[in-house]
């Protein structure tokens, strides 16, 4: 981002606020949908942006505009998805977690595609449907393989994963929906978050078609869920999208041809890959305290407005606005009452930086904003798009007192 850019934002907005790129949005968006539909065919691929990424309608507009579809993970982003956006069912997955009657009834009444994480909500679909069934049905596999993320507490498979169907189960759970009728059939597989190895995707493909071949079903698509990552590290390289379209397709021709499957459409669900390095959080420094052989710098931001690094560990690359000079170890904390409130341990940073310095934290345009929570009466902060022609816009105004009141009954 721009210096003068920077200036402008912060002048016009002030502190803390979330700053997206629409240009750097669209440019990424359409670079993995050229790669994938030009390997796979416009038909046989289709990508749909993980709407609890970065949930704001205007961003998830630009990129359905391109020609995403929108995956959901409860009624609200269903709702944003149908009602705000008018998307098509088709271009929309539902893929929650011990789903609730309201939720699940709420999907099959819009005719979204929807995809079961429980056996159990098939006995539940049955009741709540009133024999309004969808057509085709998808399921959620937990695949037992070694994750692949950069989260040691985010298990998205194995027996310490809360999601999806076990191998014990899944084969009675798509016989239980052919016998109620389900003619069509899905299969996701979600394992790994934020995975830079190029390789990761066929270790998938061999493992999901050993089951597969077990279940013996022609399969309308196969979901291969997100995880497509990001460098948030300046050691870390981009993934070779290239490379892993053409090995997802090698792998998906030589299985089905050798068991005499069709030719299924590959979904994806990618949120972080394409809003990740659009995004930054603008923070002033509020206060400096030097402590033994670090000195912490306090900004008027907080986990409320990027838990990532608080509850994950995460590293986020973090500068100071037009400072530069000998570095100093340092760390970035924020305003909350927690002890897991830092934003950046130990990392080096000019040594001249003053209270009011301008700190750019990198990398915030996916699970930042959207993961943020009122703890400490903590209000949550603005959202600002840089526009195409480079313009400001406004998409979500600061959160207020009055907003963090206007639930309240006084009794």
């Amino acid at each position: 981002m721009e210096e003068h850019k920077v200036d402008e934002i912060v002048e016009k907005f002030g502190t803390p606020i979330q700053v997206y790129s629409e240009k750097d949005i669209k440019s990424r968006t359409l670079k993995l949908l050229d790669i994938f539909k030009t390997k796979f065919g416009k038909e046989q691929f289709k990508q749909f942006y993980a709407v609890k990424a970065l949930p704001n309608p205007n961003i998830l507009k630009i990129i359905t505009d391109l020609g995403c579809g929108l995956d959901c993970s409860s009624k609200t982003e269903l709702y944003i998805a149908v009602e705000i956006l008018k998307l098509d069912s088709s271009r929309i997955l539902f893929t929650s977690n011990y789903t609730s009657d309201e939720d699940l009834l709420y999907a099959i009444n819009k005719k979204v595609i929807i995809n079961l994480d429980n056996i159990n909500l098939i006995d539940k679909l049955e009741k709540i449907s009133e024999k309004n069934l969808p057509e085709l049905i998808s399921l959620r596999y937990n695949l037992n393989i070694n994750t692949e993320t950069d989260v040691k507490s985010n298990i998205l498979s194995g027996n310490l994963s809360k999601f999806g169907i076990d191998y014990k189960d899944i084969k009675n759970a798509y016989d239980k929906l052919k016998k109620l009728g389900i003619k069509k059939f899905g299969i996701h597989v979600m394992c790994g978050s934020n995975v830079l190895n190029n390789n990761y995707w066929n270790i998938l493909l061999d493992n999901l078609y050993r089951t597969i071949n077990e279940l013996n079903i022609n399969f309308e698509f196969i979901n291969l869920g997100g995880g497509f990552g990001i460098p948030y590290k300046e050691n870390e390289k981009e993934l070779d999208l290239k490379k892993i379209a053409e090995n997802i397709y090698e792998k998906i021709y030589f299985y089905s041809k050798k068991n005499n499957l069709k030719i299924p459409k590959i979904y994806m669900e990618h949120g972080r890959y394409l809003t990740g390095p659009a995004g930054w959080l603008i923070s002033k420094c509020n206060s400096i305290k030097e402590k033994d052989n670090n000195i912490i710098y306090g900004l008027d931001s907080c986990m409320s407005n990027l838990m990532r690094p608080g509850m994950y560990d995460s590293y986020h690359k973090i500068t100071v606005h037009k400072k530069k000079g000998n570095n100093i170890n340092s760390s970035v904390v924020g305003t909350l009452c927690e002890n897991n409130d830092w934003f950046a341990k130990n990392i080096n940073l000019p040594n001249n930086i003053e209270e009011k310095d301008i700190f750019i934290i990198h990398d915030t345009g996916a699970h930042s904003h959207s993961m943020g929570f009122q703890y400490n009466g903590k209000l949550r902060c603005g959202e600002v798009l840089i526009c195409e022609d480079n313009t400001l816009k406004l998409i979500r105004k600061n959160e207020d007192i009055e907003y963090y009141l206007q639930n309240i009954i006084y009794i």
